[in-house]
């Protein structure tokens, strides 16, 4: 069997400028009293704070190159070009999941991205961006098991496994209340539980799904469409952080008219093409 994707080690060098890793102390900027001074605040911090959770390929996940680890991907190719155009540095710190929303609302950073949905629970607590990203779900099964898992029907009573805190785990708990719901902080313990027997299925993004199929022998996409809400992706920022959201509004619709945003989806799922191995 070939090594789970986010176990392996990748080893080239993104073609693009990439932010370095780590959980630090910094605390983000984005957080005014009044809302109106978030962008200067970053601004004259000289420094953008990002956090993630770097378990998502190809949005976001771990590069080592030279006993260097670093969080690459297509979240971080566009928080990249963000930090670019505000001319500040850009710090990435990838936590779970769960915990984004409450590291922005506290300040610790200035922005989420992390292909998260802006639902209408989560905007109780910060503001989203503009879309900027569209896939639909897919499920994941083990190949011997396609013949029993043909459509939703039949994981009414089975155990399905997805992340903590995403719209994936609401769709689960909402139409399987039989099933053995598994939610776990990362996406890789997801698919480590399907591999080893511990459920029958986990559902997440498409291009994600694929990646995770193509490192593991024995897996592959369930061949029927999961009826799930499509994954809309925006980037969360602190709540009435408004001349913030307007400029990586601004900065995003750029990027789209111009065709970077397809451009750095296609080069990261590119990099992950080259870098992965048995």
């Amino acid at each position: 069997m070939k090594k789970g994707f986010m176990k392996m080690v990748l080893g080239a060098v993104s073609l693009l400028a990439l932010a370095a890793c780590g959980n630090t102390n910094g605390i983000g900027n984005s957080v005014a009293t009044d809302g109106s001074s978030a962008l200067q605040e970053i601004k004259d911090s000289g420094k953008l704070v990002v956090g993630t959770c770097a378990d998502y390929p190809p949005y976001e996940w771990h590069l080592v190159q030279d006993g260097e680890d670093k969080i690459i991907g297509f979240d971080i190719a566009i928080a990249q070009a963000i930090a670019d155009e505000l001319g500040v540095e850009l710090e990435v710190q990838d936590m779970d999941f769960d915990g984004l929303i409450p590291a922005l609302s506290a300040g610790e950073v200035d922005m989420v991205i992390a292909g998260m949905n802006p639902t209408e629970e989560r905007k109780e607590s910060v503001d989203f961006t503009d879309i900027y990203y569209t896939q639909k779900d897919a499920l994941v099964i083990k190949s011997e098991d396609a013949k029993d898992i043909r459509s939703e029907d039949d994981l009414k009573k089975a155990s399905l496994a997805t992340q903590t805190a995403t719209i994936q785990e609401t769709y689960l708990l909402e139409n399987f209340p039989d099933a053995e719901i598994q939610s776990v902080p990362k996406w890789n313990t997801a698919i480590l539980n399907l591999v080893t027997g511990k459920a029958d299925a986990v559902l997440m993004v498409e291009t994600v799904a694929r990646r995770y199929v193509e490192e593991n022998e024995g897996l592959e996409l369930a061949d029927f469409d999961v009826a799930s809400t499509p994954n809309e992706s925006a980037i969360a920022v602190a709540k009435d952080s408004y001349d913030f959201l307007d400029a990586v509004n601004d900065i995003l619709d750029e990027m789209e008219d111009s065709g970077k945003i397809e451009e750095l989806m296609r080069t990261n799922i590119e990099i992950m093409d080259e870098n992965t191995g048995e």
